[in-house]
């Protein structure tokens, strides 16, 4: 595609109009049809300034960048494992697991493949039955897996909330994103299509809890997401970290005490 047509895109996926961009970029709707026609080559400030006012994600920006004929600015290209990262940005990740032990934290990249786990987080999932491996997909686990539909005690609610704020994410990525095919595939499934209209977005908590059914036990999570957020490497841009902490005394106490799912044997 011709950075015209990868403009062009970008805009309808944000539903502006010329004239809406224009106004925002500080150009002329005729500037403005001129580039999305080709009639016009951007500089690269153009490219950075349009960027801007579309919220276009720093990969996407490279992708922009190249079809104008200019060198990327950023790496096109997702993480695949840590060691793609930078080096401080790896020591962050597992310093931020590390001391997050002994409770759950897990390291996705932008389409939620697991990137890292600390070992509470891996006892989860094989309370569940699942192994996730580097490089399997969360979301196709939790909305996917049978398992996991039994081990979680709210699971129509956090499913459904689940797929609203990917729903969201999927968005903000852009209109060629791989993670809103793969959410829209999951919406599909008919158990997941039923806590959607039980749940619609509109219904969304300011937090949910997450209840995990583990043999006699019954364990409440919270959950916080951590970003990088200044950052203008596309490879980090993507990276999200989620932490699980207690949401009630008995969690706390069943993992700080007990050792949590990791050593513990019912």
């Amino acid at each position: 595609m011709e950075f015209g047509e990868h403009l062009k895109e970008w805009r309808g996926h944000r539903r502006m109009s010329q004239l809406g961009l224009a106004v925002e970029a500080g150009i002329s709707t005729r500037h403005l049809s001129f580039l999305e026609t080709g009639r016009s080559r951007p500089s690269e400030g153009m490219i950075l300034r349009l960027a801007d006012v579309l919220s276009i994600p720093a990969r996407d920006q490279g992708i922009l960048f190249s079809a104008a004929g200019f060198r990327p600015r950023h790496e096109t290209r997702p993480a695949r494992n840590l060691q793609a990262l930078p080096p401080p940005v790896v020591e962050a990740i597992r310093l931020i697991l590390a001391r997050h032990d002994p409770y759950p934290g897990v390291v996705f990249d932008h389409d939620y493949n697991v990137l890292d786990a600390n070992a509470a987080f891996r006892g989860l999932a094989t309370m569940a039955g699942i192994t996730l491996a580097i490089g399997d997909n969360f979301l196709d686990a939790y909305l996917g897996a049978s398992s996991f539909r039994a081990l979680i005690v709210n699971w129509p609610r956090t499913a459904a909330d689940l797929v609203h704020r990917i729903r969201t994410d999927a968005w903000l990525q852009g209109p060629r994103s791989a993670l809103a095919r793969r959410i829209e595939r999951l919406a599909a499934d008919p158990a997941v299509r039923a806590a959607i209209e039980t749940y619609p977005e509109t219904e969304r908590l300011p937090v949910l809890p997450i209840e995990i059914r583990h043999g006699t036990d019954r364990l409440a999570f919270i959950t916080t997401l951590t970003s990088f957020g200044s950052a203008q490497d596309a490879l980090v841009q993507g990276v999200l970290i989620e932490s699980f902490f207690p949401g009630d005394e008995a969690t706390r106490a069943y993992f700080e005490e007990a050792g949590g799912p990791k050593t513990r044997r019912e």
